[in-house]
């Protein structure tokens, strides 16, 4: 008997650290953490520290406490090349991810400059911080299965990273992962993230408050 009460203490003690991680939040600085959102999103890439949390149009969020957009000039930065984290996809979708990755600098001035007008600036090439971003993962779906089959069948969508960093001190200010998806055949991906642009333009011009719940899957 008294040999298996070591045993029972250390199955235990197992069993309650296990829980522990499991339900701790996932930080960019924890060593041997999980991607979230299907292995899509890699913490890594945005820098220690950060844990991402869930907000209304934003699938996982993190903002630096304090932060705030207001004054500062935003130097819209080039995106970098596609880097699919996800299944493996058909060069056409390759190819539209290359495509959005050329469009989204443009795109995000754009739609950044008409919401934050006199609030904060936008440049293509100039600022005291700078965003920019990369496509991991973009699926073209199926026109035909959309709008023969529907219901989801044969959807399209697209998934990002976006970080905006400190220039001078290269400190990541915000943290962005998302994914759009068009699911009819009366919308194209392009057009979903036309909308989500003027979303987050909104809410960045209200320096992205009001993340809530600690991202766990």
């Amino acid at each position: 008997m008294s040999l298996l009460r070591p045993a029972i203490l250390a199955i235990l003690l197992a069993v309650f650290f296990g829980v522990c991680l499991a339900t701790s939040p996932v930080s960019a600085g924890d060593e041997g953490q999980k991607r979230l959102d299907d292995g899509l999103l890699d913490p890594s890439w945005f820098g220690p520290g950060i844990v991402f949390r869930q907000a209304e149009d934003i699938d996982f969020l993190w903002v630096k406490p304090g932060f705030s957009i207001k004054g500062r000039k935003i130097h819209i930065d080039k995106w970098a090349d596609p880097v699919f984290l996800g299944k493996e996809r058909r060069p056409k979708d390759s190819a539209k991810a290359a495509e959005l990755t050329e469009l989204m600098p443009t795109r995000m001035r754009g739609a950044l400059g008409a919401a934050l007008a006199g609030y904060a600036e936008v440049s293509r090439d100039d600022g005291d911080i700078v965003m920019t971003g990369r496509f991991v993962d973009c699926n073209t779906g199926s026109k035909a299965k959309k709008f023969l089959i529907g219901m989801g069948a044969g959807h399209a969508d697209a998934t990002w990273d976006i970080k905006i960093v400190d220039k001078t001190s290269g400190e990541v200010l915000v943290a962005i992962h998302h994914r759009c998806v068009s699911g009819t055949s009366m919308s194209e991906i392009d057009d979903k993230i036309a909308k989500w642009l003027e979303k987050f333009g909104k809410a960045l011009h209200d320096d992205l408050a009001g993340s809530n719940a600690p991202a766990n899957s």
